[in-house]
């Protein structure tokens, strides 16, 4: 499916494309015959990173990404997603380190093009642009945090608690 959408985009991956795509259908565990590499091994060498998660409850591939200094494409169909617009105050852009595109049910070519122009944009930062948003890529991954995420699971386990206590009494 992957390979015949590429073909029939014409993309070949020829010398003079800008985008490279390296599609691996396999799991990267250092033993896949392809690469022989760990995921984290090959995730470092990735200029940027695009998962338009449909449905993610987290979305930890994004977040592995970012912590690698990596910045990514995501949706906001990814609770990751949904988290960087909540620190962004807005929907996150490519500077931020993470961008976020809006995805529905029914917007699938809208949310295709915003790929395409966010890539497009990369193609043509300074290497200075993109070391900011490597910069920036990370200091979200540090915001992600268990250290700060724990405080939540304690308030939610201490608000089960009270209500499981209330329906005892």
């Amino acid at each position: 499916m992957v390979l015949g959408q590429m073909n029939w985009l014409d993309m070949h991956n020829r010398e003079n494309e800008r985008v490279k795509v390296i599609f691996v259908p396999c799991y990267l565990d250092g033993n896949d015959g392809i690469f022989n590499m760990h995921y984290y091994d090959l995730l470092t060498g990735n200029d940027l990173c695009i998962y338009p998660s449909y449905y993610e409850p987290w979305g930890y591939t994004p977040t592995e990404s970012v912590a690698f200094h990596v910045p990514c494409i995501t949706t906001d169909l990814a609770g990751f997603g949904l988290w960087v617009n909540t620190l962004c105050g807005r929907y996150s852009q490519l500077a931020d380190g993470v961008k976020t595109i809006h995805r529905t049910d029914n917007n699938f070519a809208e949310a295709a093009d915003e790929i395409k122009n966010t890539i497009l944009e990369f193609t043509n930062l300074t290497p200075s642009q993109i070391k900011k948003i490597r910069a920036n890529a990370a200091a979200i991954a540090e915001k992600a945090l268990w250290q700060h995420f724990i405080e939540n699971y304690y308030k939610a386990y201490d608000i089960a608690l009270t209500k499981r206590n209330k329906r005892i009494e």
